[in-house]
């Protein structure tokens, strides 16, 4: 009999996005001068796109909003895909999990297809019940509702506040992760049950609420 569902977020928390989103930013703000660890310090400080651009560059509303329209229809090409990469331990972590749980990835890409297929290139697909994607379209917490029966053993994983609301929103126990879009210090702010560094923190210390 499976113990839980256990629902992961996939960019920042099961794979490291920090290149592809970095290399387009500089694409599309060439007068750019920070580093990319200079960049995603501010973005971990909760600093969303909108706000770095006027803030560090100056950029009007309608420049903004252009920018997210270019930034939108790049930042999931296939050839960016493809500068992410696995963190360590994700893979051994899903097939750890597999064993006695219902493994889902929710996640806010826009292209279902890609997705599946880069999840797949890592020979995760094995492992997982089902890859729930919002395409922009809907929210994590709508989608897992639609397609989940939920339950208040259930685990949410993930790197933003988003993530962790939506977990508590679903009366599951919520898992922050470190590594991708926010610190340690905002991602408590959301008040999860517990903030690790990374999934190979869970993986090595098999954090009790899995």
């Amino acid at each position: 009999m499976l113990n839980k569902n256990i629902f992961f977020d996939l960019d920042g928390t099961l794979i490291d996005v920090k290149v592809r989103l970095y290399n387009l930013f500089v694409e599309l703000a060439p007068q750019n001068q920070f580093s990319l660890d200079e960049y995603w310090e501010i973005k971990r400080n909760r600093v969303d796109q909108a706000n770095l651009l006027s803030k560090y560059f100056g950029y009007s509303e309608s420049q903004i909003v252009e920018f997210k329209k270019m930034w939108l229809s790049k930042i999931e090409d296939k050839e960016r895909l493809m500068l992410d990469v696995p963190f360590s331990k994700s893979g051994l972590l899903l097939r750890k999990l597999s064993r006695n749980n219902c493994l889902y990835i929710v996640s806010n890409r826009q292209d279902k297809d890609l997705a599946v297929e880069q999840i797949n290139s890592y020979g995760w697909t094995v492992y997982i019940k089902e890859i729930l994607v919002t395409m922009q379209k809907t929210s994590k917490l709508f989608l897992i509702k639609e397609n989940v029966k939920t339950t208040k053993e259930d685990v949410f994983i993930g790197d933003t506040g988003e993530d962790m609301l939506t977990g508590q929103k679903l009366g599951a126990k919520t898992i922050g992760v470190a590594s991708g879009f926010l610190n340690k210090n905002i991602l408590s702010e959301y008040n999860p049950n517990l903030i690790v560094d990374n999934i190979e923190e869970i993986y090595k210390k098999s954090i009790v609420l899995l």
